[in-house]
């Protein structure tokens, strides 16, 4: 079950031990930050997803999500099943968790905020091009296939990075700033190396 915190402040169920923790620490950011864990992994462990979904909801429904109604006791959620062989991840954040799909590729972004005074949730899917950047970034491992992470998408993702980091260059190279041309250099000649192994379109040639 997903406490909904601000219905529970307002009938006075946590306000007490909120004030309590506000006295006995003199200030109310652990309170907070216990109710933001305790959110995350009450989400986890449940069977639901936010309601807001950036894309929409055929746009999950299109990769295997099943969705019933919003619950009318707390409408930011809605119960959910997920794709076959999917399941959830904690992130790294106390507000951020993730979907992952059945080779551990994390697919879905989802964002909740148990913070009673501004609580809020959504999920978005992730696109290639995240993907491809938590490989350059955060070395997480790069697999294809042919629905999502295909070569041609992966290779696309690229050529945009290639030629945003590029434009860096260009920028920090006229501010006379080499460390950030050293930075976004490295970074193109990544996404260059990827590019190379997943550009269809050269073979094609």
């Amino acid at each position: 079950m997903i406490e909904n915190t601000t219905a529970s402040m307002r009938n006075g169920v946590t306000s007490v031990a909120f004030l309590a923790s506000a006295l006995i620490t003199g200030g109310n950011d652990a309170f907070i930050g216990d109710q933001e864990k305790a959110g995350k992994q009450q989400l986890l462990n449940s069977d639901r997803l936010p309601a807001e979904m950036d894309e929409g909801r055929a746009a999950f429904e299109a990769v295997g999500f099943t969705f019933g109604e919003p619950d009318p006791a707390d409408p930011l959620f809605l119960p959910a099943t997920l794709p076959t062989g999917w399941t959830r991840q904690a992130g790294d954040h106390d507000m951020w968790s993730y979907v992952i799909d059945e080779q551990g590729r994390r697919r879905v972004a989802v964002f909740y905020k148990a913070a009673f005074y501004d609580r809020s949730a959504f999920m978005r899917l992730v696109s290639v091009t995240s993907y491809v950047w938590d490989h350059v970034h955060a070395g997480a491992p790069l697999i294809t296939d042919d629905t999502w992470s295909t070569s041609a998408a992966i290779a696309d993702a690229c050529r945009v990075a290639v030629r945003n980091a590029q434009d860096h260059i260009d920028t920090w190279t006229e501010h006379d700033k080499p460390e950030y041309v050293a930075k976004y250099t490295a970074e193109r000649d990544q996404y260059a190396a990827i590019l190379t192994q997943h550009d269809t379109t050269q073979e094609q040639q």
